[in-house]
């Protein structure tokens, strides 16, 4: 019961109204729009405690790579952590290039009450915000090679400019849990091309929303490894590094690789 009611007095996390119009008139068109300036008007409408650790150790005149843990749970979704990061960052780097998201393609499984939104409409949604606000939009079925590869090309594009965000889990509640297969080689090319990789984790304590930078690691992976095998390696490096800043109730999936590594 206890733990029913502090639930209860989480904060709901909300846009405000007055910009959706124009936001919809944009999105509908394909208008740019700038992430970061749209993130401070949300931010702001939703004045909730936030704590931001360790943003300054994130380069003010470099490129790098910010791999966040998918954090969501009703009333706050991931955007909404990735537009305080995207505000924190700006801040960091007045007058650069704002941080880049990597979106999903594509939701499974959402509802609106009792109606399923079709998997083409969420598709549909994640293309046209890619467009607007220029980010990468990364396949999430495995299977299509030659768009992810297309992503990819873009990613690097991307980093010759500025700084690129990515949750490698594409889903989840904050809890770790296992990225699609592909985007541990993903996260190791980024790597390759001499990208430092920042773990940022995303959690809350009590109505405070945490994000905590630590710091950057890089992914060696063997060259004698399969494929699958280099994959899963980097995978699991990556989300242990999110972990690693994470409490231990948040460690998912990935409770022993931590462990260790904290040993």
């Amino acid at each position: 019961m206890e733990r029913r009611e502090v639930r209860s007095k989480r904060p709901r996390y909300s846009f405000p109204k007055r910009p959706l119009l124009p936001f919809a008139f944009d999105l509908l068109f394909g208008r740019h729009r700038s992430f970061a300036r749209d993130s401070a008007l949300v931010t702001a409408n939703s004045p909730y405690p936030r704590r931001f650790e360790g943003f300054e150790r994130l380069p003010e005149d470099s490129s790098f790579v910010l791999v966040m843990n998918h954090f969501n749970r009703s009333g706050l979704n991931t955007y909404h952590a990735a537009m305080a990061v995207s505000v924190a960052v700006a801040e960091r780097r007045p007058g650069r290039k704002e941080l880049s998201w990597l979106l999903t393609s594509e939701w499974y499984g959402r509802r609106i009450g009792p109606i399923n939104i079709p998997v083409a409409v969420t598709r549909w949604m994640f293309a046209r915000v890619g467009l607007i606000y220029d980010l990468v939009v990364l396949p999430r079925r495995p299977e299509l090679v030659m768009a992810r590869a297309s992503s990819l090309r873009r990613v690097l594009a991307a980093l010759r400019g500025g700084p690129v965000g990515i949750t490698p889990e594409a889903a989840g509640s904050g809890v770790l849990i296992e990225p699609p297969l592909g985007n541990g080689l993903f996260l190791a090319t980024l790597s390759r091309h001499g990208y430092p990789l920042y773990p940022l984790a995303v959690f809350e304590e009590g109505s405070t929303l945490v994000l905590r930078v630590g710091q950057p690691f890089r992914l060696q992976l063997d060259h004698g490894m399969s494929r699958e095998e280099a994959d899963r390696r980097a995978r699991e490096e990556s989300m242990t590094a999110v972990g690693r800043l994470l409490p231990r109730e948040y460690w998912g999936v990935y409770a022993d690789a931590v462990e260790r590594s904290l040993a």
